[in-house]
């Protein structure tokens, strides 16, 4: 957009100018933008190229302009001098065109910064920190033995339609932080590990889903569901199809109820 507003800066300085004339563009965005109103980043450039060609329409009765798309300026003639000419100026400001020859826009320092520029140059950022970042925390290995992609995307994707709840109770299996005893005795919140329905034996992620005869009938009706997938850990929190019948048997067995409360089970 600044490079037709410089177009049409030379245009309406130049003295002797006989028309048609054709101003070409590679760029269909700039063009579709210079044509109507829009409140989109960048619009004041477009309101700057159209205010320069009203002027020029006004002192020139045979006013006659077309702005084109030529993709990559291909067969456009003068192209290689106007290359030759860019590359010049830009070896310093000793070589390029004086500041008062710029329209008024131009000569008051850099442009304003496009907010969706920075928002999609912040994201960038936050994502090659979060990339490096991620690999040496205590949960990475957890989560890749049973999600690779959690937290990403896809993850998220997964968890969008589920309750907050249903949500806390996957993320507290991938991280093994879950009111089962084992992880209540190392916050010292109970004072044992062992499961009480099974003395001697931790109340461990494993031993709660796959284990403990307690939950014997939740874990048939769990199989009958899913076959043998419902002994893959792995296969119960990243399968969409999984999901909703683990929160049945979180459910059934009322082991989380005091914390979780009962959670909503999603549409299958």
């Amino acid at each position: 957009m600044v490079g037709l507003t410089l177009a049409a800066k030379l245009i309406a300085t130049e003295q002797q100018i006989e028309f048609p004339l054709s101003i070409s563009i590679d760029n269909q965005a700039a063009i579709v933008s210079g044509e109507r109103f829009h409140s989109g980043p960048g619009a004041y450039l477009s309101l700057k190229f159209q205010k320069l060609l009203r002027a020029v329409k006004w002192s020139n009765p045979h006013y006659d302009i077309t702005v084109r798309w030529v993709p990559g300026h291909e067969g456009v003639h003068g192209n290689e001098e106007v290359d030759k000419a860019a590359k010049v100026a830009a070896e310093g400001l000793h070589r390029s065109s004086p500041r008062a020859s710029l329209p008024k826009y131009l000569r008051n320092g850099p442009l304003p910064l496009s907010i969706a520029a920075l928002k999609q140059a912040h994201r960038a950022q936050i994502q090659a920190r979060w990339t490096r970042i991620w690999p040496s925390s205590p949960r990475f290995q957890r989560l890749q033995e049973i999600e690779p992609n959690a937290p990403n995307r896809s993850f998220l994707k997964l968890t969008a339609q589920y309750s907050k709840r249903l949500t806390s109770l996957i993320i507290s299996l991938c991280t093994r932080h879950i009111p089962l005893n084992q992880h209540l005795h190392r916050l010292t919140k109970v004072d044992s590990p062992h499961c009480p329905h099974c003395p001697q034996t931790e109340e461990t992620i494993h031993h709660y889903l796959f284990a403990c005869p307690q939950y014997q009938r939740e874990r048939h009706i769990l199989s009958c569901a899913l076959g043998r997938k419902s002994t893959s850990l792995p296969h119960l929190l990243a399968a969409s199809e999984a999901i909703p019948h683990l929160a049945r048997f979180v459910n059934a067995t009322r082991c989380m109820k005091p914390m979780l409360g009962e959670i909503s089970l999603p549409s299958t």
